[in-house]
């Protein structure tokens, strides 16, 4: 990417998350905001995730200036869509307010929900300050993205190329750029394992997580048939399934989860379920191998943390962003069945194949360091403003 240009004098972003919880785009977005003062760059984020050790407690223990929204997750239903009608209507008073006095150069909308959240909240202001999108989703009901195009005509920041192709329809090219998410790699390199959970502390043993918060494509079950047949071939695994429980649906997933893990022998001497809030960071650095299996992962965060702790992946075809999987000595990517993966998961069962791929996922996962992240939002903020 091309430098910095000398003259650049950074602009008044006001930052919009509308998710009341904090996941992998919320991780993201805070690794962004902090690079960002450290670069004194003025901003404002509104944010509705109010919970410990979420994103809003966070930005402000950083120092970046904050204020609380009222939004919910609105699923793709109807009465999703009701819930959106009304939170937007509560949300569009202190939107307003928070434009009024900050006076924003732009406005950076963290996902697609955001973008929704502040066309339908702030018509007036949609229409005469520049928007970027930064789009971290594949699974989206039709149409959403054109009308999006048509009623803000956005600059869209896509995490993959994968997620850049799906606006090409709806925008002009020089509206659409691929900047992939960045990451703090000295901070993440420097994470403190957690200790592993299990009663015996048997060092033959090799342990495996699967990192990823209680939503069904993300397919925990396919993990928990994984590991189950692999325990069945004798192999000496320990697995632990790390996710946040964001609703409702998430707990009775989880429900789910643990009665089949009782059904395949997955007792409490093999298999841990970590709920606990909070970075799954801490975990994947105690894990020997990190697996990632997602139906439509328009990224791969956690594959990104777990390259840059040198951990090897066994990952399916859509687990992760071609940026990231594809090519990788640390990364073996098998397909979509559970002896297939099993079968990958021996390959990585040596502490010294383990150790022999450590400086190659690292090598991997500098390509997505936080100066390149920076300077490319930077340069899309530019050419916004143009």
């Amino acid at each position: 990417m091309s430098s910095q240009p000398p003259t650049y004098s950074p602009p008044r972003v006001l930052f919009l998350d509308c998710a009341p919880f904090c996941g992998g785009a919320q991780e993201s977005l805070l690794s962004l905001l902090t690079a960002l003062r450290s670069q004194d760059q003025p901003m404002l984020l509104l944010t509705a995730d109010s919970c410990p050790n979420g994103l809003g407690e966070r930005a402000q223990a950083a120092g970046i200036n904050t204020t609380a929204i009222t939004t919910r997750h609105w699923r793709k239903s109807l009465s999703g869509l009701w819930q959106f009608w009304v939170d937007h209507r509560v949300a569009a008073p202190l939107l307003q307010q928070a434009a009024t006095d900050f006076q924003p150069d732009l406005v950076h909308c963290n996902g697609i929900r955001a973008a929704l959240l502040y066309r339908m909240a702030m018509p007036e202001a949609s229409r005469r300050l520049p928007v970027v999108i930064h789009d971290r989703d594949l699974r989206l009901p039709l149409g959403v993205r054109a009308w999006l195009a048509r009623s803000l005509s956005p600059h869209v920041v896509a995490i993959s190329s994968t997620v850049g192709r799906l606006w090409q329809r709806c925008l002009p090219p020089r509206q659409i750029h691929v900047v992939p998410n960045g990451f703090p790699l000295a901070h993440i390199q420097a994470t403190t394992p957690a200790a592993l959970p299990f009663a015996s502390n048997d060092a033959g043993m090799t342990s495996v997580i699967l990192p990823a918060d209680f939503v069904t494509w993300k397919r925990h079950d396919l993990f928990l048939r994984t590991v189950a047949l692999a325990r069945q071939q004798k192999m000496p695994l320990r697995a632990i399934l790390r996710g946040r429980i964001r609703d409702a649906a998430s707990h009775r997933l989880l429900e789910r989860l643990r009665q089949q893990a009782a059904a395949l022998g997955l007792n409490s001497d093999v298999l841990a379920f970590i709920t606990d809030p909070g970075p799954a960071l801490p975990w994947i650095a105690a894990a020997d191998i990190m697996f990632a299996c997602a139906r439509h992962e328009p990224f791969g965060r956690t594959i990104v943390e777990a390259l840059a702790l040198g951990k090897p992946i066994v990952a399916t075809p859509t687990a992760g962003a071609p940026e990231i999987i594809a090519d990788c000595p640390a990364i073996t990517i098998a397909g979509d069945d559970h002896a297939t993966l099993a079968e990958a998961l021996a390959v990585w069962l040596s502490p010294e194949r383990r150790q022999q791929c450590a400086a190659a996922a690292r090598a991997r996962a500098e390509c997505f360091s936080m100066s390149r992240h920076v300077t490319g939002i930077q340069a899309v903020y530019a050419q916004c403003l143009e």
